[in-house]
């Protein structure tokens, strides 16, 4: 800390080599790291000089007498000039290099703080405020600045001319692929451009055993939650992931991820192949899509997964109540619950159960913000307590089954946030488990040999990427 109140208060070498205040000292009065180690070596250096350096021992140089002055008044000393001895030759050599080096132009990294502006990063680095403020102006043709985010880092290019602390060039990472880049041209004008990067399809091979609950097994072996939040969807038709999966229990999935060239990753593509090993069954599902450009999740004999209804219509809930008797938790006491209870965190997407129209979506007393589908067979089912509507979602909107229609809430009679859904039929709430619901499309003819061919492709493709997962984890 000493030596920080020397090069702030008393040396002042900005002074003595006429450099900038602003390209020796940071905003808060610190020293640059560029020119900390310099100093020091200078400063050492003179001081070595004045305390003790004799004419017999180095080669001396005239000296101009300004110089040793000012060292004298800005160190607050009292020193007769007469008596100071002049600097080495060797000394004043070596000084002189050591400030060149530290005007020649230079890269450094910049990091937004909290609260932290661009402009004002900008400005702490030395930029001069109408430099930052054009800087920002031309970001802002392909960036709002306003969106920045602390810890965002900066690299920016500087040339300390004699006068003025000159910025060259900006770069800036905006999302992973797309990289802000600001130049400065012979006319001294500012330009921006964003350059993005090449994204490549890569293929990802994921084992999982289920040792706690599904979401952490899978996390332990690699697999994103968005991977598997997908996969439940995909099964929803089929299985019960709050009372059907088990200790033990398997999943195998083939997933696409995309990435650039050098590793960076970008976003995940779609699950390609996913086998659950559950309850003593196996269900394999694979990804087709025809030449009509419709895709789906079928078994290994073309039929698809989906049904009429689905039986969980909301990601990764945790079933709190089911269809029957109970005490009611608001009113205190037994009365039929007529439906089935998913908790879920506030926010969470509810899908529609099947394809239908919507009959009702609004306020409905106890059940809160409310939707109701009319689907085929005489079926109907309700969603209650949604914290809001997905957009559009109106009476006579036609829906698809998976569509997004609103999210988990606590409106209405309920003391905490989860989706009470129902299933009516012909007027009658009924339990949604009793409902036998038929299945989907089920490939034929051309159809169903271009997608057994598919299979094929897909499991040698899991092979090997299996393999190759088992001997990294040295399980071969």
């Amino acid at each position: 800390m000493r030596l920080i109140n020397i090069l702030n208060n008393k040396i002042s070498l900005y002074r003595v080599f006429r450099l900038r205040r602003r390209y020796v000292l940071t905003k808060g009065n610190w020293p640059r790291l560029r020119y900390l180690a310099s100093s020091a070596v200078v400063m050492s250096m003179m001081f070595a000089s004045l305390m003790g350096a004799t004419s017999s021992s180095v080669a001396f140089a005239p000296i101009n007498n300004d110089i040793i002055s000012t060292v004298a008044i800005t160190t607050n000393d009292k020193y007769d000039i007469d008596m100071l001895q002049p600097l080495p030759l060797n000394i004043i050599e070596e000084a002189a290099e050591i400030v060149v080096k530290d005007l020649s132009p230079y890269e450094e990294i910049i990091k937004i703080s909290s609260g932290g502006t661009i402009a004002g990063a900008l400005q702490d680095a030395g930029v001069s405020g109408a430099e930052a403020y054009r800087v920002v102006k031309v970001m802002s043709e392909h960036y709002d600045p306003r969106s920045i985010r602390p810890g965002q880092v900066i690299s920016i290019y500087v040339d300390p001319s004699e006068n003025d602390l000159k910025l060259t060039g900006l770069d800036m990472k905006i999302t992973p692929i797309k990289e802000l880049i600001i130049t400065r041209d012979e006319l001294e004008r500012f330009s921006a451009k964003v350059n993005e990067a090449e994204v490549t399809l890569q293929t990802k091979a994921a084992m999982v055993s289920i040792e706690t609950s599904l979401y952490g097994s899978a996390a332990k072996s690699g697999v994103p939650a968005s991977i598997v939040a997908e996969m439940i969807k995909i099964y929803s038709y089929d299985v019960d992931f709050q009372r059907d999966i088990r200790r033990g229990d398997k999943v195998e999935i083939l997933y696409e991820t995309y990435e650039t060239r050098d590793g960076m990753f970008v976003r995940y593509g779609n699950i390609l192949y996913a086998s659950l090993k559950v309850g003593g069954r196996e269900i394999p599902v694979y990804r087709y899509g025809g030449k009509d450009g419709y895709v789906d999740y079928y078994r290994e004999n073309g039929a698809s997964l989906k049904r009429a209804l689905m039986r969980t219509p909301v990601d990764g809930a945790r079933m709190s109540s089911g269809y029957g008797m109970r005490r009611h938790p608001v009113l205190g006491y037994n009365k039929m619950h007529k439906g089935v209870d998913f908790a879920a965190p506030r926010g969470t997407p509810i899908y529609a159960a099947g394809n239908g129209v919507i009959e009702k979506a609004g306020r409905n007393g106890g059940y809160g913000n409310y939707i109701r589908i009319r689907h085929n067979n005489g079926l109907k089912t309700a969603y209650a307590h949604m914290r809001k509507f997905a957009k559009g979602m109106k009476s006579g909107k036609r829906v698809s089954q998976g569509d997004v229609i609103g999210y988990v809430g606590t409106t209405g009679r309920s003391t905490g946030p989860h989706l009470h859904f129902e299933v009516i039929k012909n007027g009658k709430q009924i339990n949604p488990k009793s409902v036998r619901s038929s299945s989907g499309e089920k490939l034929a003819g051309r159809k169903l040999k271009d997608f057994q061919a598919r299979i094929l492709a897909v499991k040698q493709k899991y092979v090997v990427l299996a393999q190759d997962l088992k001997f990294a984890k040295n399980e071969l």
